[in-house]
């Protein structure tokens, strides 16, 4: 079980390295995980909601999409974070600063706004064609997942590793 939890924070972290996609410019390692990922989902959306491959294959897709949003967007708000603070610890006086930093403020707050609204569009994209029950195990399963990644990421920086 960790094998899988361990590709997922990988793939996770290779995709957050990356620009966004522009073709069929990844590596064939990043290439090779990222299918592996892919198929890690699907092999658990069909499991564990009793769909035909072709759907749960479907579903692996549109997730993979929106994590590739999701984290671009988050690599986005990071650096605004890094310039809030160079700009927070430099020299100026507070209204200066202020003055600097309010575009980036807003950049920010739009940005997370976006991630806001790209998650409800993700949600109701991955729900809809699912009968009740099948929304309930796709939410658990989709929030088991994320929560894995965050955690195998969070020890493995705990641990020393780079991603």
């Amino acid at each position: 079980m960790l094998k899988p939890i361990l590709m997922l924070a990988v793939s996770a972290a290779l995709v957050a390295q990356q620009e966004p996609p522009q073709g069929p410019a990844q590596g064939p390692q990043e290439g090779r995980i990222l299918a592996q990922f892919f198929q890690m989902r699907a092999t658990r959306i069909q499991q564990e909601l009793g769909l035909p491959e072709d759907r749960a294959r479907a579903l692996a897709e549109r997730w993979g999409r929106w994590d590739r949003e999701f984290i671009g967007r988050g690599r986005q708000m990071l650096q605004l974070r890094a310039q809030f603070n160079q700009i927070l610890i430099g020299p100026g006086s507070e209204d200066e600063k202020g003055a600097r930093v309010k575009p980036l403020v807003d950049q920010f707050l739009g940005l997370r706004q976006q991630q806001d609204e790209a998650k409800r569009g993700f949600e109701a994209d991955i729900l809809r064609s699912l009968t009740p029950a099948q929304q309930a195990r796709m939410i658990l399963l989709v929030e088991e997942i994320q929560n894995r990644i965050r955690e195998t990421l969070r020890e493995a920086r705990r641990d020393g590793a780079r991603y």
